[in-house]
């Protein structure tokens, strides 16, 4: 089984790497969707901005997306030993525990978003055709990752089945008519604040400690339309999952 890689994906050139000296600092997006989320108190909180007002936005969107079981992560060794080195550190009081329990249920890699309301119906038929054909698709979880954007957000990887012209989350993608993209990530853990210089270099050799790690292979069993008000699917609720039926 061939599976995608940092090269395939946009994980490689998008790594963050940290010198000393360096602090790590909230980017835009993530004080404009996240952070009034996490910290609404936070003096860096971009109260509203676009179509966000304190990290909601008016009008539901929707997104299919890959479901990952947080029961099955926190069985996994490598998983349980990545949050041990979070909650170990000297920032952890700066990561929003609390998030961890409210998000487990929505738990998700999203693989296209930005579904139209009156696509929806088609999209669900033609995904089913796709799960149901065969061979069986797989993907591959993979290690913690932090980019350029959303920084101050801890992400897993994910990487789906290579095939020969891209990758089976491309084909769902081309299918759904929706622009093909570089990242699959399970967004995990939030930080409520920047980090100084001490807590960055921490932080960097925890995600270059983990970065390349694999935590499962499985087949591709499941995926759900999901509706939301906000980036981190507190508001969101499963309009439909579609079910591998062979």
């Amino acid at each position: 089984m061939i599976f995608t890689d940092d090269k395939i994906l946009g994980y490689g050139s998008s790594h963050q790497f940290y010198s000393a000296g360096d602090e790590l600092v909230l980017d835009k997006n993530y004080r404009r969707a996240h952070l009034p989320l996490v910290n609404s108190s936070h003096p860096d909180v971009i109260t509203s901005d676009e179509d966000y007002c304190m990290g909601t936005y008016n009008t539901h969107r929707h997104s299919i997306v890959l479901p990952v079981s947080d029961e099955r992560l926190r069985q996994t060794t490598t998983f349980i030993e990545i949050e041990n080195a979070l909650r170990n550190a000297s920032f952890n009081n700066k990561i929003a525990w609390d998030l961890l329990e409210k998000r487990k249920k929505l738990l998700h890699a999203t693989i296209s978003s930005g579904l139209n309301d009156n696509y929806i119906e088609f999209a669900i038929e033609s995904l089913q055709t796709f799960m149901d054909a065969q061979p069986v698709k797989k993907y591959r979880l993979g290690g913690i990752f932090m980019g350029p954007v959303n920084t101050g957000r801890l992400y897993i990887k994910v990487y789906p089945e290579a095939t020969g012209s891209g990758h089976i989350f491309g084909e769902i993608q081309s299918l759904l008519g929706l622009k093909q993209t570089e990242f699959f990530l399970v967004g995990y853990f939030n930080l409520t604040d920047h980090l100084n210089q001490p807590e960055t270099i921490e932080l960097s050799e925890i995600l270059n400690r983990f970065c390349n790690e694999t935590l499962w292979e499985d087949e591709l069993r499941e995926l759900w339309l999901i509706s939301t008000q906000d980036d981190l699917v507190l508001s969101g609720k499963i309009s439909k999952k579609i079910i591998r039926s062979t």
